[in-house]
């Protein structure tokens, strides 16, 4: 019995560790907000960066390191909605649950920005865009 109640918590944390826990908001995909490599942005506008964070492990059990990169640019798409931004571009490499991406302006068209919740556990901070001097 005690082995079978082990086998079952390990088989949870298991399974949880190799889930996605961040849900793009329904305007990520009604604005079709695309993520790029920083050299397909050359020609876009920055708007902000944004630094979003998940966990990245479970206790002593690291997520899946895929599905931890997965809620981060979900993250920084929803974030894009709010800035009025169509694309984001990673800045950074994940790093123990963090990164940081830009928010771009590439299509000509304008977009209405509205506001999207970041899911529990998640930390977003983002800054707007200073030009070098």
């Amino acid at each position: 019995m005690k082995t079978l109640c082990i086998l079952f918590i390990a088989g949870a944390l298991a399974a949880v560790t190799g889930c996605t826990w961040v849900s793009p908001s329904p305007e990520v995909k009604q604005q079709g907000i695309m993520v790029l490599p920083q050299d397909r942005v050359a020609n876009c506008h920055l708007l902000s960066k944004t630094t979003v964070s998940v966990a990245d492990r479970l206790g002593f059990i690291n997520r899946v390191q895929s599905d931890v990169e997965s809620d981060l640019k979900t993250l920084a798409m929803n974030q894009a909605v709010s800035q009025g931004g169509d694309t984001v571009s990673a800045l950074t490499a994940a790093t123990n649950g963090n990164q940081t991406f830009g928010i771009y302006k590439c299509l000509g068209s304008s977009s209405t920005a509205t506001s999207a919740a970041p899911a529990a556990g998640t930390t977003i901070k983002t800054t707007p865009y200073q030009p070098p001097h």
